[in-house]
């Protein structure tokens, strides 16, 4: 069921959005060290591909910006990315697209983003989270626990890595996208 909830301040206001120290501790985080250096979307290839080449790459796997066989430059739903995913993942890996219910579901999803393992492409309604935007796909670098944040490595520069509670990121992916009323979510990928 999607969640209606009232405007909220941007999470740019927050004092743990992009503070250095908690930044610098999610780089340390066992996942997010693969993402070094983070590709950042371009005119030849937005967030959807984007965030799929830097889960590729955090594999291990050579790409560019755009992976996918179809045109870099084209919103895309989470079940696009998921399906357009399994056409370029390594065999070991598999992709699935999960909508959690709750917060708590989320955290859990949070908790396993630390696994090497597994690895997360969240999407989101950026407007959900800075008060202007449309939908948006980033990788999740991991999760700081204790603090209760997400570590999202933003591929649009403007923004760069951010962090944000998991309350705030589960409103966000808890709206309906454009392509037949399911909520948004994640791209989940996991080692067989």
């Amino acid at each position: 069921m999607l969640r209606s909830s009232m405007p909220l301040p941007s999470i740019r206001l927050s004092p743990t959005y992009q503070r250095r120290e908690l930044i610098e501790k999610a780089w340390e985080l066992p996942v997010a060290r693969l993402y070094a250096p983070l590709l950042s979307q371009s005119f030849k290839s937005i967030c959807g591909p984007t965030s799929v080449a830097n889960v590729l790459r955090s594999m291990g796997v050579r790409t560019g910006t755009n992976p996918f066989t179809r045109f870099g430059v084209r919103a895309m739903s989470l079940d696009q990315v998921v399906n357009e995913s399994r056409e370029v993942v390594p065999k070991e890996w598999r992709v699935s697209a999960v909508r959690t219910r709750s917060v708590e579901q989320l955290r859990v999803q949070l908790r396993e983003s630390n696994d090497p393992s597994r690895r997360f492409v969240s999407n989101f309604a950026r407007s959900s989270l800075f008060g202007g935007g449309s939908g948006h796909h980033s990788p999740l670098g991991g999760y700081l626990e204790a603090e209760d944040l997400a570590f999202v490595l933003d591929v649009n520069s403007g923004f760069g890595p951010w962090l944000v509670e998991a309350a705030r990121l589960f409103d966000a992916m808890n709206t309906g996208d454009w392509s037949g009323g399911l909520t948004r979510g994640l791209a989940r990928y996991e080692r067989e």
